[in-house]
């Protein structure tokens, strides 16, 4: 089997410059993830406001279905 010096070259050529571009965009992709963090302390105040909403949200539909219960009650018994 031999080898054609032609085909090797073009072979180890496109590798070359695969290898660098991907270098490029992994490099590229870093430096966006690294301009778009946000610190710790931010994270913790968003997550804690994103708690709080949840659970204002949780105790609106508790109230909500005793409400419903109540008018399902009336319904069917007439009284409360």
């Amino acid at each position: 089997m031999a080898f054609e010096l032609e085909t090797l070259g073009i072979g180890t050529g496109g590798g070359f410059i695969g290898a660098i571009l991907g270098v490029f965009g992994i490099n590229r992709r870093v430096n966006k993830i690294e301009e778009a963090k946000q610190d710790k302390a931010l994270c913790e105040t968003i997550h804690k406001g994103i708690d709080s909403k949840f659970l204002d949200i949780k105790e609106s539909q508790k109230a909500i279905f005793e409400q419903l219960k109540d008018i399902n009650m009336y319904l069917r018994n007439g009284k409360y």
